[in-house]
């Protein structure tokens, strides 16, 4: 399964019921394409960056989805987005490979914490901890 986040900006001066209707209209194509949407998020008017197409301010939506297949549907979302006269930029990412990594990272740390008590319980009690160099015996005597 891989999972995508879509960003898009739209033009800030659009009445909030067309920006609506982008956003639904972007909704219903993932839904035909098969995609799942599990998050949808508007996050309202906001000061871009810099200036794109003279806005200085744009409209924020972020939709995450999954897909089982038909691989040729963010190509198709952007290619939407492209040509969609209200909106300004749009990203899409996919986080699928990152949340793997994450996940990988988590088991490693999980198995070196495990790894490590056990390591010093069967220390012998004597013996320096690992890592200090042993001393000898007689090294402060005069």
């Amino acid at each position: 399964m891989r999972i995508y986040e879509l960003v898009f900006i739209i033009k800030p001066d659009l009445p909030e019921e067309e920006v609506d209707v982008v956003v639904s209209n972007i909704q219903e194509t993932l839904e035909k394409g098969g995609a799942t949407l599990d998050k949808l998020e508007k996050w309202g008017k906001r000061r871009l960056a810099y200036r794109v197409q003279k806005y200085v301010d744009g409209y924020y939506v972020l939709m995450q989805y999954s897909l089982e297949e038909n691989l040729g549907l963010p190509k198709e979302v952007e290619r939407r987005l492209r040509v969609a006269d209200p909106v300004i930029k749009y990203l899409t990412v996919r986080i699928d490979e990152d949340l793997q990594r994450v996940e990988k990272l988590k088991a490693k740390r999980e198995k070196r914490t495990t790894r490590r008590p056990a390591a010093a319980a069967a220390a012998a009690p004597g013996s320096p901890p690992p890592g200090e160099p042993e001393r000898d015996r007689d090294e402060g005597r005069d």
